[in-house]
């Protein structure tokens, strides 16, 4: 049966507007829509880019000691949690990354899944100030890894991504997204978690977690003071960005254990300081803090918000030093294998870094299996001079006494110098910082040391690293919490050849 033309010409433009309707539905499924626009931020562009640019003009510069590689920033309405966010991104005016590793978590869903969601089908993010493309290979990468899977449903609706994004968009442009909303995880699900995300967090990105903080009044079930509520919740948000400054993983964790403080996203915040703990650790800052207490004047219910931003550790020695370090290690490795005389040094041409006392652990790699180890931890010589001897000394090392470096490995050798601090003896164990601290023991006549790296590497909690120090002593593995045991801390400026 043919129909009349007069009824095809009406019915053939409705279906073809039928079927284009559908084929852009079917493409919008692959684009996350701004589901919080208009109720949590404005939902118009101009008026979202002038808030945000405003509050970006009004925050204080801070002096931080490098390029950011990580920030701890709220998510609440913007009315409340913008200008401390503001005043965290602010610190990334001039940088730029090509990605954003975003950590946050399920509101209606916390507790319910363990392990982290990674979204599957999305291609990108909406926001009223355009779409953020999601980095889709390193997403389907960590879909292949343990404790990585996609939970589409916990993310309908949520906030703790979404409200970062105009920020981001912003203050950097351009920039590919990886978006995570992270479970229930244990201690060793966060450090397989984080250690997942490591090949990732090069120069090029940037690693933010999103988290309110003390949520305190009845709409939160937390009353745990009734007088003087302002000074109490400064009182909680002080001892948390005091670990947090530290990139203190353990000490975050006992914050929140001892004091139940109701901060939300503590979960992505752990792996966070995980990540940062792996990759050598970090120094925090606080950008900003406020309540909304103090913006409404009713402490009835009250949120706390922090912005803090991670920089690499401050050394002390500059690059030109390190390098002279380095050659000076490879060239007496080298003759001390081949059995050839040690190359002479002339003090006068060094810098005066490496002239001044200094004590040094030399390590040699071959392929990531070490080939020896051996320092000193007082600092009884120059710098130079320690690291020398300690070369010499790391190819003889009695651990690898039948099997010692042999010239043939040379080229596969990697070289690594750890500068330490002076040591400190420790008031109580919990004074050890995993990713910061390196830790020596005596007790008895024993005595054992390891390396900060040595920890932070192997994503050790600080009691695995304590019992792991005890281990190295010879000393049974819960000599640390014992009252005659001594222990000591110190840091180490850690830097090896390139690999």
């Amino acid at each position: 049966m043919r129909l009349p033309r007069s009824i095809l010409a009406v019915y053939l433009p409705i279906c073809v507007l039928a079927l284009m309707v559908a084929t852009a539905c079917a493409a919008d499924t692959t684009v996350r829509p701004a589901a919080c626009a208009g109720t949590w931020y404005p939902g118009d562009p101009a008026a979202l880019t002038k808030q945000i640019d405003e509050l970006l003009s009004a925050a204080a510069p801070l002096d931080l000691c490098g390029r950011p590689l990580a920030m701890i920033s709220p998510h609440a309405g913007y009315r409340f949690s913008a200008p401390v966010a503001c005043a965290g991104y602010a610190c990334l005016r001039g940088q730029s990354y090509q990605r954003v590793i975003l950590l946050g978590f399920s509101h209606r869903n916390a507790g319910r899944y363990r392990g982290i969601d990674v979204p599957k089908e999305l291609t990108a993010y909406a926001t009223p100030l355009g779409e953020v493309p999601i980095d889709r290979a390193v997403c389907d990468e960590l879909l292949n890894k343990p404790f990585f899977s996609s939970i589409p449903a916990i993310d309908e609706g949520e906030h703790s991504l979404e409200l970062q994004l105009p920020f981001l968009q912003r203050i950097l442009g351009k920039f590919a997204l990886v978006p995570l909303l992270v479970g229930q995880m244990t201690d060793a699900d966060c450090t397989a978690a984080a250690q997942a995300l490591l090949p990732y967090l090069d120069e090029n990105t940037l690693l933010v977690a999103s988290s309110d903080f003390t949520h305190f009044g009845p709409n939160y079930g937390y009353l745990p003071f009734k007088e003087n509520v302002r000074d109490k919740l400064r009182e909680l948000a002080d001892a948390a960005a005091a670990a947090l400054r530290l990139c203190d993983y353990d000490g975050f964790a006992e914050h929140v254990a001892r004091t139940h403080d109701t901060i939300c996203g503590r979960g992505p915040i752990l792996l966070l300081l995980r990540a940062l703990a792996m990759r050598g650790g970090a120094d925090g800052v606080c950008a900003a803090c406020d309540t909304s207490g103090r913006m409404t004047g009713d402490w009835t219910n009250s949120v706390t918000y922090q912005s803090l931003v991670f920089t690499p550790r401050k050394g002390t020695l500059g690059e030109a030093e390190r390098a002279e370090l380095l050659r000076l290690a490879r060239q007496t490795v080298a003759a001390t294998v081949k059995k050839e005389p040690l190359p002479k040094v002339e003090p006068e041409k060094l810098p005066a870094a490496v002239r001044a006392d200094g004590a040094c652990f030399v390590t040699l790699q071959n392929k990531g299996e070490l080939r020896g180890c051996i320092g000193n931890m007082l600092a009884d010589g120059p710098l130079f001079e320690s690291v020398a001897q300690n070369a010499v000394r790391a190819c003889h090392d009695s651990r690898f006494l039948h099997n010692p470096v042999t010239p043939e490995e040379l080229e596969q050798l990697h070289i690594e110098i750890s500068y330490l601090t002076p040591m400190k003896r420790a008031a109580s164990p919990s004074e050890v910082v995993v990713g910061r601290h390196g830790i020596m023991i005596a007790l008895g006549g024993r005595r054992g040391v390891l390396l900060p790296q040595v920890a932070y590497e192997r994503g050790w909690t600080r009691e695995e690293f304590l019992k792991q120090v005890c281990y190295k002593a010879g000393l049974p593995v819960d000599s640390w919490n014992k009252p005659e045991a001594e222990l000591y801390l110190f840091e180490a400026e850690v830097f090896g050849e390139p690999k």
